[in-house]
């Protein structure tokens, strides 16, 4: 229960900040919900991956000024609801967005 929260409030959040840009821009909702979709993904995936590329980076620059080498560990399986939600929610504006300009593709 507490897994599906967290995807829905992830898939809220991106609702509300889509909403907001699209408030303070000239664009439509609509018409950058897939870019800002996708600049989520990006992000979350970069920020919550254990083990990635930004935790070896601190690994290297700590053990550059300190001189003391740093354990290597092994990426940590873990599945983070917020990537899961981020994720659905792409997919959901991808077929939100081709199905309200279904008249453009497909004519």
């Amino acid at each position: 229960m507490k897994n599906i929260l967290t995807v829905s409030f992830a898939m809220l959040v991106l609702v509300l900040g889509n909403w907001l840009v699209s408030f303070f821009t000239p664009l439509g909702f609509l018409d950058i919900a897939i870019p800002f979709a996708g600049l989520a993904v990006v992000i979350v995936f970069f920020f919550k991956s254990k083990g990635g590329m930004a935790s070896r980076h601190l690994d290297m620059s700590i053990q550059g000024s300190t001189g003391i080498r740093m354990e290597q560990s092994a990426p940590v399986s873990d599945r983070s609801y917020i990537l899961i939600g981020s994720i659905l929610y792409l997919v959901l504006m991808v077929g939100v967005t081709f199905f309200a300009y279904r008249d453009y593709f497909f004519n």
